[in-house]
């Protein structure tokens, strides 16, 4: 047995139990029935390396044979190198380029020897054009089904086109979709006027918005896309879904991915759960959120229709996308495809692993990134959505986040980026990973600030660890530099503030396990942390249901584990109903006042001053005063009230504050703080 690899145009690797035995006179490699001439064999302990007098093409069926027997040419490193890119990239459109009277089908596939189309069940031979296939059908194809026969040296794989943009249930056939047939104008629709300086996002599931009993939702459209387009109310005639997200008065509202995901039965949803981090097909909506995920079209419209439906309520769409990896190489359209090319290898030809998942996409890969800023641009362009989310974005190479940006601004509408930069172990030179570090590479990119979040609550991964909010105040000169986007190599304008995400505990189970507390000031720590989120120099970003105490009951990582422990629970919404109420004020407050559009450190060095307190060396205090508005920030993270003395004559009321509804007070020289108290505070007009 003999198994042999291709690892460059003149060069193949052969391995073998018995290698040392075999003989370059009984050896030949053959292609399209013809003997290449062997220059010579190098033999190694455990290997041998052929060197070829010509190169192997990889338009002819290769195969090695040695004593009568038959052995495939497999590739080997050759796809993973910067020869093979330089020698077959290509900038032609890929997919089913669709026209009314003619529709041009293509695919990368340069180790694929034969390729048929097979559309509607009828069989086309497809051209092979240097390294992809070409075919084109005159006719209108709009709703027909297709896939790809990809025969390699071998093996022969039904392959579903990776530009796919609509698909059967469970993506077992492609479909061609003329999308300005199905839903005319769609793609210029208004969108609403809202600068990035100025979002304040938040994050949610498509399932978990409205599946809830309590939603408000028709019990029909619980769980999906259309669910979120409902105006609807809790059974405590309070808003919900929809209703509730507009009411709450975030700007932008981050979908988690609603791209193809591979580990929900789109026939049989309710048995399983996922938050949607297995991609699939990364141009086609997921059809467990359909109302019927046979009709390829119809989740398409339905996505459609909630990201119109947001527009119209004046929220922006952000996507959550997953270009990291693949859910299994092994079924992967890709793999079929190019053995070897679209995804990240070690020295030792083993998969890198730095997402965790089993695989790495080698977005550095010149098709690779094509493809990323092709499904980029096709969603800012047949979705019309505002923003994406980069999951494990340090896995993605800076150059093609450069290339994401170049797209995004050249838009009819600013778009928002951020990301998670966190360093992952992956086959990737340091200098190329998007990390904070490599900001002012990306200058338009934000980057989610762990530091921020483990300073508010205590490390994302030492459940016992205290920080600022649950642990008296600890860490306050730590707290003062990240307020205004001072602690390196986070600035406020790439910033983005949080203390809750999908990932991890919630805050509130975070502080249950940490704080030790009775309820109401584990309450009270919570509204801190929300209220540090929100009224700090960066960019806000919330979870759905924190501003409710969300819970998930203990459980760290949800992903997929049930709708019990995800789903928005809509009876939370009436029983705290207060701390949302304080929540949207903070919102309002931050959406009026200019000052925290500000992201540069010299103009948000001018407008803030910070205030210490001696009888409370771990207090928070701020003085801001931007163009004619002028307020005090103060917060106790302790049990203790007391007075709090002011080095200024000017009369201040009482805005919005956590432990007061109800205060007509005018504090000058001093002010008597609560416990676990969070207090704005604006300069009474007329004041000097």
């Amino acid at each position: 047995m003999i198994d042999a690899y291709l690892d460059a145009p003149y060069q193949i690797t052969l391995l073998s139990n018995h290698i040392q035995k075999i003989q370059k006179e009984a050896l030949s490699i053959i292609q399209n029935n013809e003997t290449l001439p062997i220059n010579t064999i190098e033999k190694y302990a455990d290997y041998l390396i052929v060197w070829l007098d010509s190169p192997v093409s990889l338009d002819y069926f290769t195969c090695i044979t040695y004593e009568n027997n038959m052995y495939p040419l497999r590739m080997g490193r050759y796809p993973m190198s910067i020869e093979f890119d330089l020698n077959y990239a290509t900038d032609q459109i890929m997919g089913a380029d669709y026209k009314r009277s003619q529709t041009t089908f293509r695919v990368f596939a340069p180790t694929v020897i034969e390729c048929r189309l097979i559309l509607d069940g009828e069989p086309y031979q497809m051209k092979k054009i240097n390294g992809y296939f070409e075919k084109t059908i005159e006719k209108d194809c709009h709703g027909k089904y297709y896939h790809y026969e990809a025969s390699h040296n071998h093996v022969t794989h039904n392959v579903i086109d990776p530009y796919v943009k609509a698909v059967s249930a469970n993506a077992k056939e492609a479909m061609v979709v003329d999308f300005e047939r199905i839903n005319p104008g769609f793609s210029r629709h208004p969108v609403p006027d809202i600068p990035n300086d100025s979002a304040i996002i938040y994050e949610t599931h498509i399932r978990d918005i409205t599946s809830h009993p309590n939603s408000g939702v028709r019990e029909e459209w619980r769980g999906l896309y259309l669910g979120m387009t409902e105006a609807t109310t809790t059974k405590h005639r309070l808003t919900s879904g929809l209703s509730y997200m507009k009411e709450l008065g975030v700007t932008h509202i981050e979908l988690m991915p609603v791209n193809d995901f591979a580990t929900v039965d789109e026939l049989n949803r309710e048995a399983k759960y996922n938050w949607g981090y297995d991609p699939n097909f990364f141009m086609v909506p997921e059809g467990s959120y359909a109302t019927d995920p046979s009709d390829p079209i119809s989740r398409i419209l339905e996505l459609q229709t909630l990201i119109r439906t947001l527009h119209e309520n004046g929220m922006k769409v952000i996507l959550d996308v997953v270009y990291n990896h693949v859910y299994q190489i092994e079924t992967s359209s890709f793999e079929k495809l190019v053995p070897g090319y679209y995804f990240r290898h070690n020295a030792d030809l083993s998969l890198s692993n730095g997402t965790g998942v089993g695989n790495d996409f080698a977005t550095e890969k010149m098709m690779t990134r094509q493809f990323i800023l092709d499904t980029v641009t096709f969603w800012l362009d047949h979705y019309r959505i505002d923003g994406y989310r980069f999951d494990l974005m340090g896995a993605l190479d800076v150059e093609t986040m450069q290339g994401i940006e170049w797209i995004t601004e050249n838009q009819d509408r600013e778009i928002f980026l951020l990301g998670e930069g966190w360093d992952l172990p992956t086959a990737l030179d340091y200098y190329k990973k998007t990390l904070p570090e490599h900001s002012y590479r990306v200058p338009s990119v934000h980057f989610f600030n762990d530091h921020f979040r483990d300073s508010l609550k205590g490390s994302n991964f030492d459940l016992s660890e205290k920080g600022y909010v649950n642990g008296d105040g600890q860490g306050i000169d730590t707290v003062r530099d990240l307020y205004i986007g001072r602690q390196r190599p986070f600035t406020a304008q790439m910033s983005i503030n949080y203390v809750e995400v999908h990932d991890n505990h919630t805050l509130y189970d975070r502080l249950r396990y940490s704080s030790g507390k009775r309820q109401y000031i584990l309450e009270s720590q919570h509204q801190i942390a929300t209220a540090l989120v929100l009224l700090s120099f960066g960019t806000p970003f919330l979870h759905a249901g924190q501003e409710f105490f969300r819970t998930k009951f203990g459980h760290g990582n949800t992903y997929n584990l049930s709708d019990l422990l995800n789903r928005m629970d809509w009876n939370r919404r009436a029983k705290y109903q207060d701390n949302i109420e304080f929540v949207k004020s903070l919102i309002q407050f931050r959406k009026k006042e200019d000052v925290f559009r500000l992201k540069d450190r010299e103009s948000i060095g001018k407008a803030v001053s910070f205030i210490t307190f001696s009888n409370l060396p771990n207090g928070f205090g701020v003085k801001i005063s931007y163009d004619s508005s002028t307020f005090m920030i103060i917060i106790n993270p302790t049990e203790k009230s007391m007075e709090l003395d002011f080095d200024t004559l000017d009369d201040y009321e009482i805005e919005i504050s956590n432990q007061r509804h109800y205060d007509k007070g005018v504090y000058n020289r001093s002010f008597y703080i609560k416990g676990y108290e969070v207090a704005i505070l604006r300069k009474v007009e007329g004041n000097k």
